[in-house]
């Protein structure tokens, strides 16, 4: 959660107030300073009750650079909250691209549009005063340019009743980060829960002194107070951890000593050696039982709905099932694995209506649908197959599970292939083992990175091989709308039918290197890693294979 010091008002028309209050915010530990941006004349009439009020307060557009170049010098990034067209302007142009819209411009049509129009600023929304409508009618407005809403409430100080900190959810049904304005004294306790509830922001008024009587006083923090809720508001940040129901690093050790263990004929106790009992069934699971799950979910944006779109006969993600439930030999079952999240219905929805089997799980972790579809069908073994690949090769497949079968694996993979060609097959009782030792299971997206730089894994590989250097570089992988131009004209190419009769000699007869991937761009990787693709595709080639067996077509 990013803290914003409010200046506000407390300024009340001296600039030098107003540097004060900024040095204040950087030295009180605050992410961000903000102060509202007026032209009186834009902002109201002269027969407003506080027009004056705004006159005596107002500063020039030379103080209002000066003072973006002294929050430049003091390293505090600056919210501008822009009252009206003309503050906006000079604000943006200056360079600033987050900006802070006050709750009572929600329904101010022109400037709502004048804003989004810009096409590069985002906006923090206020909300007080408003009702639901109003907060629809602006999130309609300016869709994706809204960084963040803000609830809070306009009673200067807040009582501890009207604070409605339930209504931070409420808010995150417009599916976009939710901040709160936090009209209070209390440095501890309403931060605290406003963290909790998962806010991006936390906006609390600063002072230089409260004694001085500045117009916000009754709300605003002195600097002293702003730094013991930013003390406070880091430490109890850890009891927040990262949001996922997982055994914790400190309890790991904890599970052998405690968790019962299954001594056979239904008998669960405390033991030195043995199996839990989710370890025990699944190492008893039939080495000629695998699963194929197709990990498919309709997050897309970059291609919308990217599974739907027609390939073959079929859409995408039928073409891949079909494709492997007829060619694949050694697979006995293949599965949709996608989220239960309402935007992925459509998946299961089509999967269900054409009687095919499909699982509904966790959005983000992909090791927990794995490991459930895999239980779920009793399989020692079960392939991720990458839902946007419709190229994907049964064959080769089929010789990864006979590898699996001969040489006592946790990991198959193939090499050299062009992208979107291959799957990885995992040791059911391995893919558990190494879930139990993830600290994040939410980033198994990633699942290929944990295996490659796990010591403990017995990994296996096929060597493709292929004259043509260019080939492990081409990608048929489809996530850009090029990627689908390029996977659907090799298919006009190859001009076979149905697509489950095409094969891998077919694809590789049929492809360039007019589409292959930037192996100089960077890919992020889980922890905060980043690397090229070519050191990523280094590491693939680097890896300590315990089997590698070379293939020909």
């Amino acid at each position: 959660m990013k803290v914003i010091a409010e200046s506000a008002y407390n300024h009340q028309g001296n600039f030098e107030y107003l540097k004060k209050l900024a040095s204040a915010a950087k030295q009180a530990g605050a992410d961000y300073f903000t102060v509202q941006m007026m032209n009186v004349e834009e902002f109201c009439t002269k027969e407003y009750v506080k027009y004056q009020l705004y006159k005596d307060t107002e500063f020039t557009k030379i103080q209002w650079n000066e003072l973006f170049n002294w929050c430049k010098e003091l390293q505090i990034d600056l919210i501008p909250c822009t009252l009206e067209k003309s503050s906006f302007d000079l604000a943006y142009n200056f360079g600033y691209r987050l900006v802070k819209i006050h709750g009572t411009d929600l329904t101010n049509k022109p400037l709502l549009e004048y804003i989004r129009s810009k096409g590069d600023c985002k906006v923090i929304l206020e909300t007080q005063c408003s009702t639901d409508y109003e907060i629809g009618f602006a999130v309609s407005v300016l869709g994706d340019a809204i960084e963040c809403l803000f609830h809070g409430f306009s009673n200067y100080p807040t009582e501890i009743n009207e604070h409605n900190l339930l209504a931070i959810n409420y808010l995150k049904r417009y599916q976009l980060p939710v901040g709160f304005a936090d009209h209070s004294l209390d440095t501890q306790i309403i931060p605290c829960m406003a963290m909790s509830l998962g806010c991006a922001y936390l906006e609390k008024h600063i002072t230089v002194s409260r004694a001085d009587r500045q117009f916000d006083y009754q709300v605003s923090l002195e600097e002293n107070e702003f730094a013991v809720m930013m003390n406070t508001l880091r430490h109890y940040k850890q009891s927040l951890g990262n949001g996922v129901k997982h055994p914790v690093k400190s309890e790991k050790g904890y599970r052998d000593i405690l968790f019962k263990k299954y001594l056979g004929n239904g008998v669960f106790k405390r033991d030195n050696e043995g199996k839990t009992f989710i370890e025990n069934e699944i190492a008893g699971f039939d080495k000629k039982n695998v699963t194929a799950a197709l990990i498919a979910r309709l997050k897309s944006k970059r291609l919308k709905l990217k599974v739907l779109k027609p390939f073959g006969e079929h859409e995408s993600i039928l073409a891949l099932y079909h494709r492997l439930k007829v060619n694949c030999k050694e697979v006995n079952h293949v599965e949709l694995a996608t989220s239960y999240l309402l935007e992925d219905a459509p998946l299961s929805d089509l999967f269900e209506e054409k009687g095919l089997p499909q699982y509904a799980g966790h959005p983000e972790s992909v090791i927990d649908r794995l490991l459930e579809v895999a239980i779920k069908n009793k399989s020692a073994a079960i392939f991720r197959v990458t839902g946007d690949n419709p190229f994907t090769d049964p064959r080769l497949m089929d010789q990864m599970v006979a590898i699996f079968r001969t040489h006592d694996v946790d990991y198959v993979r193939v090499n050299n292939v062009p992208f979107g060609t291959s799957a990885e097959l995992f040791r059911t009782g391995y893919l558990w083992d190494l879930y139990l030792r993830m600290e994040d299971p939410s980033v198994s997206e990633y699942l290929s990175w944990f295996v490659l730089k796990d010591e403990h894994c017995r990994k296996a590989c096929i060597e493709f091989k292929d004259e043509r250097d260019f080939v492990k570089f081409v990608n048929l992988s489809i996530d850009y709308p090029e990627d689908y131009e390029y996977a659907t004209e090799v298919l006009r190419k190859i001009n076979k039918s149905p697509f489950s009769s095409v094969t891998l000699s077919d694809v590789m007869n049929h492809i360039s290197d007019k589409h292959v991937v930037d192996v100089t761009k960077a890919i992020k990787l889980p922890g905060g890693i980043t690397m090229l693709y070519s050191e990523y595709m280094k590491l693939i080639d680097d890896t300590a294979y315990v089997y590698k067996e070379t293939y020909n077509l």
